[in-house]
Parts: C-alpha cells; sequence; structure tokens
C-alpha cells in the first residue's frame, strides 16, 4: 500500500468561498432590483421623494418652531395687555374713590358757607358709626358746623347713647359704659365746624339697634338741641360676630 501526500492550501478555500458568497450577493441583488423593476418600482424617484419626505419634514418643524415662539410673544403680550388694564383699574377705582370723597368735602363745606336751609345757627352734619376691625369695636364720628356768616363761637356737649337688647331685654348705653377713658360726654367749642371723633367697644352679650347723637349747645342756645338717630347696621354686627368667632376658634388652637 503505498499514500500520497498532498499539500493543503487553506487560503485559497478562503478565497473560493469569498468568491462564491460575492456571487451569490450580487445575484440576489440583481435578482431583488429586478422584482422591483418588474414591480413599477424605480429606486432613484423613491431616492428623490425621501429627499422630499425629509425637506417637508425639516420645513414643518421650522414651521413648528416658528408658531411656537409666536405663541409666547403673544402670551407674554396678553400678560402685560392684563397686567395693564388690572392697574388701569385699580387706578380708575382710586381716581373714583378720590372723586367721591371730594364731592363729599365738597358738599359739606357748601353747607357751611352756604346751607340749603339758611339757618345760620348750630348744624349736626354728620353722624356715623363703622367697625374699626378690633374685636366688638367701632368707630364715631360726630360733625358738627355753623355757616361762616355766624362769627360767634359754638360750644357745648354731644351726648351719645346705644340703645339695644341684654339678654333680650332693651338697655340703653351710654358713651362712658362703651369707651376706655369713660367719657361722659363730648366737648365742643368751634367758630365755623369740629369733628369729634373715637373708638367704643360693645359689651359681651349686648346687641346694638341704634344710635343717638344729642347736641346741647351751651350759653343761651340751649333750646336749639339738636338731637339724630341711626339705625345699627345688621351686617356690621354679624361682621363683629364672626370676628370674635374666629378669634375664639384661634385662641382654643
Amino acid at each position: 500500500m503505498s499514500f500520497v501526500v498532498k499539500a493543503r492550501t487553506p487560503w485559497k478555500t478562503g478565497v473560493l468561498w469569498t468568491l462564491v458568497s460575492v456571487v451569490l450577493l450580487a445575484t440576489g441583488w440583481t435578482l431583488f432590483e429586478y422584482g422591483r423593476f418588474s414591480a413599477g418600482f424605480d429606486s432613484i424617484d423613491a431616492r428623490k421623494e425621501r429627499r422630499q419626505l425629509l425637506d417637508f419634514q425639516t420645513d414643518l418643524q421650522r414651521q413648528i418652531s416658528d408658531l411656537r415662539e409666536e405663541k409666547a410673544i403673544l402670551e407674554r403680550a396678553q400678560q402685560i395687555e392684563r397686567q395693564a388694564y388690572n392697574e388701569l383699574d385699580l387706578s380708575l377705582k382710586t381716581l373714583q374713590g378720590e372723586i367721591l370723597e371730594l364731592k363729599e368735602e365738597l358738599a359739606f363745606y357748601r353747607g357751611i358757607v352756604s346751607p340749603k336751609d339758611a339757618s345760620t345757627g348750630l348744624r349736626l352734619q354728620r353722624f356715623e358709626i363703622e367697625p374699626n376691625g378690633q374685636q366688638r369695636g367701632y368707630h364715631y364720628k360726630v360733625v358738627l358746623t355753623q355757616v361762616l356768616k355766624n362769627d360767634r363761637q359754638a360750644y357745648g356737649q354731644v351726648n351719645l347713647q346705644i340703645e339695644g337688647l341684654q339678654n333680650g331685654a332693651s338697655k340703653i348705653l351710654a358713651l362712658r359704659d362703651v369707651t376706655a377713658k369713660r367719657i361722659k360726654d363730648l366737648d365742643y367749642k368751634f367758630k365755623y365746624f369740629q369733628n369729634l371723633e373715637g373708638d367704643m367697644v360693645i359689651p359681651e352679650g349686648f346687641s346694638p339697634l341704634r344710635a343717638t347723637a344729642t347736641v346741647d349747645p351751651g350759653g343761651r342756645s340751649r333750646d336749639e338741641q339738636i338731637e339724630k338717630t341711626i339705625e345699627w347696621s345688621t351686617e356690621e354686627i354679624d361682621n363683629n360676630v364672626g370676628q370674635q368667632q374666629e378669634t375664639e376658634t384661634d385662641r382654643a388652637h
């Protein structure tokens, strides 16, 4: 028996397989392109259409960016406009308040210079009681006037009384009952006008109904007593009661 020894060349085998693979890929790609061509597919048109779609996408993205920027500008403009409107509205309300206050002052001074009743005597121009923000607290104000034609000095006292209910029974409180300084009467002395005002605290359990201011002129004018009564606002009472309840709740917590 005899043996024949042949030398093997691995690189030739590798080259052979590479060539076979290339031929197979080329054949497959050719068949693939032929199939697409037979079906009416044009790779050049497809690439052109893809570029057009990409350009359209880029254009849409640019439009979206522009619209977002425009939206931000409009929102900022709307915010500025709303702020300007609020400031203008506040300014108008302030001016209206000032106009109302000036009208009230003008009516007040007109009452001194030339009153409608042409009276030259003492007048109770204003009497009001309003909450002062404190628990069961109120601020009272009495304005006395006499016309400019009257050169004599007016003097006397103003007596304040508050009528209400205490535990279901009628009761009248004097000014000394509701002020810290226990003021009995309000003394006045003026030539043209004078404001008498201060703070009061309504006692617990007392429900005010009305308040009366009585002006007792001094000297020869004692027969010219002036009296004015105002009803106590139920809303003011409720507000003060609400403030009291809130304060008691806070203390409990």
